[in-house]
């Protein structure tokens, strides 16, 4: 005969069968972005600072956040996550391509751009968003645009 008890172990056995990290990558998806009322290259740029300090002041890296935008409709973020995922290829921008791949469902971004506060990524994030197809990326600092998103070494 089947108790409360035994229904309730059995239930969270099958949960514990689930991996962890697949429910965390649903929800993280599944959850509504911010989305700006008047959408600019300066609103999407401060969503990214507000990413950075996020991710900062909850120790999970380095100040950095990014954003990824679609018809100026921000599709996926991120921010600096290299420290609690013990993991160094979590930059704010890898993390805001995986995230929007995730909801769009492709890991083709080539009618999206990429929002970035930290200057010029570093090469490693260049690449990604090169092979992530992502046309246009928006710096902070310096350049301030890098069109077809692909790598760019020795000078503009």
């Amino acid at each position: 005969m089947l108790s409360r008890r035994n229904i309730l172990g059995r239930i969270l056995a099958s949960l514990a069968a689930v991996p962890l990290v697949s429910v965390i990558a649903h929800a993280k998806a599944s959850k509504k972005l911010w989305q700006p009322v008047n959408p600019s290259p300066l609103t999407f740029m401060n969503r990214a600072r507000d990413l950075a300090r996020l991710g900062s002041e909850r120790g999970d890296g380095t100040p950095y956040g990014a954003v990824i935008i679609r018809d100026n409709i921000i599709v996926g973020e991120g921010w600096n996550r290299s420290h609690i995922h013990h993991d160094a290829t979590a930059h704010a921008e890898t993390e805001a391509i995986r995230d929007a791949a995730k909801r769009l469902g492709t890991r083709d971004l080539s009618d999206c751009q990429m929002v970035t506060n930290g200057g010029r990524p570093c090469p490693m994030c260049e690449t990604a968003a090169y092979w992530a197809q992502i046309k246009k990326m928006w710096l902070e600092d310096g350049e301030d645009v890098v069109n077809a998103g692909g790598p760019k070494y020795g000078g503009s």
